[in-house]
């Protein structure tokens, strides 16, 4: 059965896997370049979260459609500019979670104005799994360019492990005390 959900996305955060596939005797293995290398969250406030595996492969071809509807991006009002996601909020302890396993498809559609002359503020992101069920977030400006980062991480193989990350803050080693 298809559904299709969508959201405002406040927050995206990937992070590394390590998928173990056993090839029975007699078939060929997995392109390793198809092979889930990391997991995207998009999260839409405390109650609602999409996830899905991605491949190098897959990373590669959002980026490429990221990259395609930048270039139909139109004009757009100034007041756009400034648009911010509304957190969903479910009761306290309701939780509304999506798993895409395998990514078979990605649209992304830039901010635009409508021929209708209605302002679409912000980036969609629509993510397709093999069923044909798929997500669709509304993202800012900010947030496109932390998931392109993140993509590009993993289309490269070098998305670290969110333990692996420096925040930016000094370490103990790293201040001089100053008399």
């Amino acid at each position: 059965m298809r559904h299709t959900i969508a959201f405002q996305a406040t927050g995206f955060e990937a992070g590394p896997v390590d998928v173990q596939i056993e090839v029975p005797e007699g078939e060929d293995a997995p392109d390793p370049e198809q092979i889930p290398s990391a997991i995207i969250a998009f999260l839409g406030g405390p109650s609602v979260q999409a996830t899905a595996f991605v491949s190098r492969q897959d990373a590669e071809n959002v980026m490429g459609a990221f990259t395609q509807a930048e270039s139909l991006r139109g004009q757009m009002p100034p007041e756009a500019a400034s648009w911010e996601p509304e957190p969903t909020v479910l009761p306290a302890s309701m939780l509304f979670g999506m798993n895409i396993e395998s990514l078979a498809g990605a649209a992304i559609t830039p901010p635009h104005v409508q021929d209708e002359g209605q302002v679409i503020p912000h980036w969609t992101v629509g993510l397709q799994d093999a069923d044909g069920s798929s997500v669709q977030v509304a993202v800012s400006d900010a947030l496109s360019v932390t998931i392109i980062r993140a993509l590009a991480d993993i289309a490269n193989g070098t998305l670290a492990a969110a333990d692996e990350l420096d925040s930016g803050a000094p370490s103990d080693d790293d201040v001089e005390e100053i008399t």
